[in-house]
């Protein structure tokens, strides 16, 4: 096999590289470098498949290298923004699997970090970085789905405990989660946003039942999940008291740009919000020789396009991230943007199928999955918040328009009517 330069050669240095890169060496399979090294991508995808990834992010983490910028008592390493860019610059392109399962790096740590205190912080970042605890979502209501803040989980204190009770829906893999962000009533005698806070909740804690959801693609994703006299210990309190609402708006924003990034390099039937990549749908109109169409080029060039300008706006909020701005309007507008995208590609792969999407062979594998996909991505414009509320997040907050008129604004929480 002959190598070309090393790929990882443009990495700026950062205190401890040499310590991590003998520590991937150690964990990762004999030929992996050098797969990196000449770009050789089915070699890199064979070793990739011997790979207990869980293991692989449990020995970063343990090492800090998941979150290298978070304080070494939190798990991290202590190092600089630029610093940790640039260690996880180089997990990048080593292509190392360095992200623990689930919802709590992207969503939860940002959020522990703004708002806990440093008791809490040692108490839930470093078994979320090692990925010992995976992480859910406990936000949504049967009675609170779009108008979040209505949320009625009550947490009610006792001493140094927080007692729950309440139903959440809609929780993406909440069956194989051990902690939870969860947003429950802490004052009822408050307006519906001042009086919640935000907990970090043991989904193995008595009183916790999960019942499993199967969505309209036949996949075991969602969950309903009922919560009575649950006992929270308040060192597991993420928020100060009251402050939820604005603690759950750091986890929406970031959410906000979990699902409306570009995709990796990776298998369509893996990436966060389904459906098939663009190059696969191209591949269909070449096998079917419809690429000559002139119907059919309009639509894929269309596909095409706004693929393109959504991939420069996402990189536009990832660069704003990177230079330690504030979070945009970029989320929101992307959010939508790919929930269109990403729905309409897969409807255009539907109509090359033809009568094929409509009835194949149960053995036809392939068939199976470009419609799972294509049902999976349905979800698109409602999960993370819906794409009619992310529009009003945009007139309002981004275009200055007025916000929607509400009687009860100030009013008690426990005042307002309720269906």
């Amino acid at each position: 096999m002959s190598l070309t330069a090393d790929p990882t050669a443009g990495v700026q240095g950062f205190p401890g590289r040499d310590e991590l890169e003998e520590l991937l060496f150690s964990m990762l399979p004999s030929g992996w470098w050098e797969a990196v090294q000449s770009s050789d991508e089915a070699a890199l995808q064979l070793l990739k498949s011997g790979l207990h990834n869980p293991d692989i992010v449990a020995q970063l983490g343990s090492a800090g290298w998941v979150a290298p910028h978070y304080d070494v008592e939190h798990g991290g390493r202590g190092l600089s923004r630029d610093d940790a860019r640039s260690a996880l610059s180089l997990l990048a392109l080593w292509e190392v699997p360095h992200v623990p399962r689930g919802s709590g790096l992207p969503l939860a740590a940002p959020t522990i970090q703004q708002w806990s205190n440093n008791e809490t912080k040692r108490r839930l970042l470093p078994p979320l970085l090692t990925g010992t605890e995976r992480w859910c979502q406990l936000f949504s209501e049967p009675g609170a789905g779009s108008d979040m803040a209505s949320l009625a989980t009550t947490a009610v204190r006792d001493g140094d405990e927080w007692v729950v009770n309440g139903q959440k829906v809609w929780t993406t893999f909440g069956h194989e989660a051990e902690r939870a962000m969860l947003i429950a009533r802490t004052d009822p005698a408050a307006p519906k946003h001042a009086g919640i806070t935000y907990f970090g909740l043991d989904m193995r804690a008595r009183g916790v039942e999960v019942r499993q959801l199967v969505n309209i693609a036949g996949q075991v994703e969602f969950n309903e999940v009922f919560l009575t006299d649950v006992r929270v210990s308040d060192c597991d309190r993420i928020s100060p008291v009251g402050d939820g609402w604005k603690a759950a708006m750091t986890t929406l924003g970031a959410e906000r740009h979990a699902l409306s990034g570009v995709r990796k390099k990776r298998k369509s039937s893996d990436e966060i919000l389904g459906g098939k990549a663009f190059p696969e749908v191209l591949r269909i109109a070449q096998q079917r020789g419809l690429t000559g169409d002139d119907r059919v080029r309009q639509v894929l060039m269309a596909a095409f396009t706004a693929d393109r300008i959504l991939g420069w706006t996402a990189q536009r909020a990832r660069d704003r991230a990177r230079s330690g701005q504030p979070v945009g309007p970029e989320g929101s507008i992307t959010k939508i943007s790919k929930a269109m995208t990403n729905q309409r590609l897969q409807e255009i792969a539907m109509g090359l199928l033809g009568a094929d999407a409509i009835a194949w062979d149960a053995a036809d594998v392939e068939a199976n999955e470009w419609i799972v996909q294509f049902l999976r991505t349905r979800a698109n414009s409602i999960e993370g918040g819906t794409s009619e509320i992310q529009r009003n997040i945009v007139g309002e907050r981004v275009l200055g328009l007025p916000r929607e008129p509400d009687p009860y604004q100030g009013v008690a929480w426990r005042d307002v009517p309720r269906s």
